[in-house]
Formats: C-alpha cells, structure tokens, sequence
C-alpha cells in the first residue's frame, strides 16, 4: 500500500474514534495536542496518539492503581485490524467505569477462621458502603493468588511469615492482623488499619531500559529487533528492542495486553521497521518448546505452531526463535567473563515448574528437538502436578533443590543462575542442595533479576551468531 493511502486510512480511523461516543466514558480531542484523543473515566485515561510515519499509540492507565492495563504502539494497515485493536482497548476502558474495589485477602493455616472474618467484613462494608471486598484463602495457596489482590493480611497464627511474604510479593501490601482484634473479629479496627495502606505511595507499571554491558566478543553490521513474551501475573507483555550495528539500543517498548497473538508480534514488526527500515534479522524469545520453527505452548493456543515460517514469508527478513530460559542464559554469559559453564533455573510464576538453559564450555545446549531443559518432564514434577507442594516457599526449595541436582551431577555448571519467585536466600538452597550432594560440588548459586535485559541480550547474541553462520 503507498504511504498516502496510509495517510488516508489514519485520517478515516481517526474521524472514526470521535464518533465512538458512549455514555460509559467521556471522548475527545486534547486541547494542547490534537494529535491525542483521550478517552476518560474517573477511574482511568485512555489515550490515542497519532505519531509520524502512521504510527499509533493505544494506552489505557489505570489511576487507581497507577498502571498501565493496556499499551502498545502499531502500524496503520488496514481499518479492520485498527478498529480490532481499538475494540480491545474499550475492553480496558470499561473495566474502569466504576471504581474498582479495593481487593483484600485474609489468610491463615486452614483458611477456616479467615473465611468467617471476611464474611464479616464484607458484610460491614456493604453496610457501611466502603469500596471494600474481602476473600480469604489457606496458606498453601496464598502466594498463587495473592497477585490478585492488593492488600494481603494475616492471621496471627502464620504472622511469622510477615518478612519473607514482604520480599516474595514485593510491591504489594501486607499487615499482620494484631491477636486481639483477630480473636474478637473486630471489623471496625480492620478498617481503621487498612486506611494508612490504601493512600500509600503507588509505583507505576511501566519498566525501564537498563543497557547491559556485552564482555563477550560479538560482531554485527547490521541493526537486529528483538522481540520477547514475557506473562506477568494477569497481563502479558511484549517487549521490543532495536539493537544498533554497534549494540547499542536505539529504540525500546513493550505492549501489554491481557492477552496476545501472532497479530501483535506482527504490529511490533510493522512499527520497528518503520523506524529502522533496514532491520535485516528479528529474534523472537518465548516459553515453551520451540523446534524447527515450530512453538509449542498450549496455554496460549500454540500447538506446533510454524511461527518462523509465516514471519519470514510476510516480511522477506531473517526471523530465529529462541527459548526464554535459553535467552536469558546466553545474555548473562555474554555479559560476564567469570564463567564458561552456568545453568539458570526460571520459574516465571508460582505454580509453574519453568524451565533451564544452560552453556556449556560457551556452547548453549538445545538438545534433541530443543527439548533441553525442559525439566516439566523430570519424574519427580509428575508427582506434584496434582500437589499444592510447590506453591509455598517450603515446599519449592525441596523441588528446586531436586531439580538443581540434577543439573549438577549430568552438567556440572560452574554457576546456577536462578529466578524463583518463592526462594528469597540462596544459602537455603544451598543447603537443601547439600542433602543430596556434597557441598564441593555445588557450585556458585546466584539470584538475577532484570530478566527482560538479559533475555533480549541473548536473543541479539544469537541473531547476531546466526547472521555468522550463514555468511561462514
């Protein structure tokens, strides 16, 4: 299509958007920039914004929260993809026509004593008509759910694990219920508490860009996109980067959606070759099990799903998958130069058994149809898919510990990276390591964050090899 059909499409979407009136929200123009249109609530603001090159932004801020529950920028194509896109927006918007309550979970050994407590108090709350609701639920599954609300309080009862709870749900609130006001369920006191907790300070959403440093000699000519799914509690986030011929990052974003497709990996592409038209090579870092272009993750619709394929045939460019685990692997390697052997252990959310990606002697190893490291299939995670073991900080330390074993007698890895939400001290690990091997042999265990940085390194290193061998 030439550009000023483009031209002519944003035009017609646009004069679309104004007539999409609702009594649900209020829409119009912004009075200093009329190439924003603001779609408002009193409980969000919903932005489009019409940038050059037919380039669009969709956002949707959540004000009570401060986050973002919807954001992505896309390339104008057709009117029906845009109108698609807009739809889903709406879908954010009118979530946020009524102030959405305040989320409050109780929890104790048994879930017993709290769940009579929160019939209590969402009983007063309607009464007294605050914007409360209250659930309760029992220990072993209180870090699965706890994403979901946004104050978390305690029973006296597991109160002890006040200071670890704070580091494995960090960003959210929690309050030890005092014994006193717990045992006569005093409701007015909860209320009084909960007060100091609701108009504390609130973090925005949105991530920032960190440039790793790159240790490990590494030649590129031409600019690489990469592009990785990354799930985050209920969103999904897409994120993009432009690595420059020098490494260096010339442009990055993420979209956050509830949920995702192929379309949206397509909007990124459409978007990051409008600003870098000469993008020679795209690496694509998801979970699951990737083989010969082919991506298997049923929870996301993909089953043998010939990604590669219909990438490299709709944009005529170089398209490579990689692995997350894998990634973020390479990308660590490639900033360091301490070690040429390192496993890292990824459990992306609580209740998942996540996945392992390992170099060997600077080598990353894939395996027989790429099936290397993914320890979902060890004999051991069989048995607690029907158990509630691995969703509580005791019960992952033995099955990570179990599973770092492994990786030790058959790799024997001068480091182990780790990213497991419900682990909050290596030493633990190490010694429950130690219960099954001797502590010589267990090497260096080291906790990373940052993930997204070093996932996208790892994805350019390996477009990066991969424009290498073919020129070789």
């Amino acid at each position: 299509m030439m550009e000023d059909g483009k031209d002519t499409l944003v035009r017609q979407f646009r004069q679309w958007i104004l007539t999409q009136t609702s009594s649900d929200y209020k829409l119009y123009v912004n009075a200093k920039d009329e190439n924003v249109v603001i779609i408002e609530t009193g409980y969000c603001l919903g932005e489009v914004t019409f940038f050059p090159m037919d380039i669009i932004q969709l956002s949707v801020l959540n004000l009570v929260s401060n986050r973002h529950e919807f954001y992505l920028h896309f390339q104008m194509h057709t009117l029906e993809h845009a109108m698609k896109l807009f739809g889903e927006m709406l879908e954010a918007v009118r979530e946020l026509t009524v102030k959405p309550p305040v989320r409050v979970l109780l929890s104790c050994t048994s879930g017993l004593t709290t769940s009579f407590f929160a019939q209590k108090l969402n009983e007063s709350a309607k009464l007294l008509s605050l914007n409360y609701e209250f659930s309760a639920i029992s220990y072993g599954k209180l870090y699965h759910v706890a994403s979901q609300y946004d104050i978390i309080l305690l029973a006296p009862q597991i109160s002890y694990i006040y200071d670890t709870a704070k580091k494995i749900l960090a960003g959210k609130k929690l309050y030890k219920i005092p014994p006193k006001v717990f045992a006569t369920y005093d409701v007015r006191s909860i209320f009084t508490d909960l007060e100091p907790l609701i108009s504390s300070e609130k973090t925005s959403h949105r991530p920032y860009i960190r440039q790793l440093p790159l240790k490990r000699q590494i030649k590129s000519h031409v600019p690489i996109l990469t592009i990785a799914l990354i799930r985050e509690n209920d969103h999904f986030l897409l994120a993009s980067r432009i690595y420059s011929e020098h490494h260096d990052i010339i442009f990055d974003e993420v979209s956050i959606k509830p949920r995702i497709s192929m379309d949206d990996v397509c909007d990124i592409c459409d978007t990051a070759f409008a600003i870098c038209p000469n993008i020679k090579m795209v690496g694509l870092s998801m979970p699951g099990i990737l083989d010969e272009g082919k991506i298997t993750l049923p929870t996301q619709g993909f089953h043998e799903s010939n990604v590669l394929e219909s990438l490299c045939r709709k944009y005529s460019r170089q398209f490579i998958l990689g692995n997350d685990a894998n990634c973020i692997a390479v990308g660590y390697y490639a900033s360091q130069d301490s070690y040429s052997s390192l496993s890292f252990f990824f459990q992306p959310f609580i209740g998942s058994t996540g996945g392992v990606g390992s170099i060997h002697n600077g080598q990353l190893i894939e395996g027989y149809k790429h099936v290397a490291g993914e320890v979902q299939y060890l004999p051991m995670n069989a048995d607690l898919r029907n158990s509630s073991l691995w969703l509580t900080p005791e019960g992952t330390l033995s099955w990570v510990a179990q599973s770092l074993v492994s990786l030790i007698c058959i790799l024997g890895p001068e480091a182990v990276l780790l990213s497991c939400k419900l682990i909050v001290q290596t030493d633990d690990l190490v010694n429950e390591v130690a219960k099954y091997i001797p502590r010589q042999y267990i090497p260096e265990i080291i906790q990373i964050e940052n993930l997204k940085d070093y996932m996208m390194l790892g994805q350019m290193v390996l477009c990066t090899e991969a424009m290498e061998k073919d020129q070789a």
